[in-house]
């Protein structure tokens, strides 16, 4: 590929991985590591090695996390494996190694430059698989660690979740004893999964709707206990699509106080929260037209009745991605103080 040389770069980085490893083996703060993790950044080529003890989290989540829950320190998602939080990282590298990611970025702005897509996902693809084999190397060295029974190695990459790359280098039983609480939700999901569709959709929204009003269910228990949240509900929501929007659009109804909730409660909501419904809409970019109308009579009625021009402003521009052959894109002032082209929507 174009001059880079992945067998030398991945050569150099083992050297001095092991190196670093192998100093801080040596030294009495080898206490009980539970993770390495090689932290990159595809668009750059860079990576580094850093790893952490049980007891630098301890320190750390003392220092500067005392009033975080169990669920913000704890787990994959916490600071427990967060690896900005992480302790330990590897020294200053080799000229060679900085020589290599100099060339690498260079190729890959060439390839975006030229829109070579195909290219440039083949170069980052080559890089991620070169970290991926010397996790795989490092295993020797790792031994000289002193380990957790639940260690862990993998890769993280900035611009992807933390967890895209991990099972390439763990094992799914080494994944789950590292986080149980994943193993907890993937058997969750599972049954879920195993409902109508139409069922699905409405667990996931009488969830969203639980954990919006802050209402003590044991549906709502049981996702914190498994250190998930309403963004965990809203992502599942998206993937069922166009069977779950004209139940997003009723928990639009239900928080602007048009409609009773499923308690027959009125709503009345920030607009930040109910602003979550519409991204879900946007996301989804699909519904029946029947849903697109009721949603179309909200929009009538926050703006000629309510005056909420700015949420009106976010309405046009979901039923614009609902049905952009219908509605056109939103136009509104500078100070997005006005929708300008309501008549648009309204007279479609």
């Amino acid at each position: 590929m174009k001059n880079l040389n992945f067998n030398l770069m991945k050569s150099l980085l083992l050297d001095h991985f092991r190196k670093n490893l192998e100093k801080f083996a040596a030294t009495i703060e080898n206490k009980e590591v539970y993770a390495v993790i090689l932290d990159c950044h595809a668009t750059y080529g860079t990576v580094n090695m850093k790893w952490n003890t049980v007891n630098s989290f301890k320190n750390r989540a003392d220092k500067y996390y005392s009033s975080y829950t169990p669920d913000q320190l704890l787990g994959a998602r916490g600071v427990e494996y967060n690896v900005g939080d992480f302790y330990y990282e590897d020294s200053k590298q080799p000229e060679e190694i900085n020589n290599f990611e100099n060339l690498y970025e260079n190729i890959l702005s060439e390839y975006f430059d030229s829109e070579d897509e195909e290219s440039h996902n083949e170069l980052i693809q080559k890089f991620i698989n070169t970290l991926v084999e010397i996790v795989y190397e490092l295993a020797p060295t790792f031994s000289q660690l002193n380990k957790t029974d639940n260690f862990i190695a993998y890769i993280v990459e900035h611009d992807s979740d933390d967890l895209e790359y991990i099972k390439k280098t763990v094992t799914i039983e080494d994944y789950y004893k590292a986080f149980p609480k994943m193993k907890e939700y993937d058997q969750y999901l599972s049954t879920i999964y195993s409902l109508p569709k139409e069922d699905q959709v409405t667990h996931w929204c009488n969830l969203l709707y639980e954990l919006l009003i802050e209402k003590d269910t044991d549906g709502t228990r049981s996702l914190k206990q498994m250190y998930r949240n309403k963004y965990d509900v809203k992502e599942e929501i998206i993937k069922l699509g166009l069977i779950a929007s004209s139940n997003v659009v009723t928990l639009f109804e239900v928080f602007s106080g048009y409609v009773p909730s499923v308690d027959g409660l009125i709503i009345q909501s920030e607009i930040h929260t109910r602003w979550m419904f519409l991204n879900i809409l946007i996301e989804i970019k699909n519904a029946d037209e029947e849903t697109i109308n009721r949603l179309k009579q909200v929009l009538i009625r926050k703006y000629e009745i309510d005056n909420e021009i700015q949420e009106c402003i976010n309405i046009a521009r979901t039923l614009h991605a609902l049905d952009s052959s219908r509605f056109p894109e939103k136009v509104h002032d500078k100070s997005r103080a006005r929708l300008l082209n309501f008549e648009e929507y309204k007279n479609k």
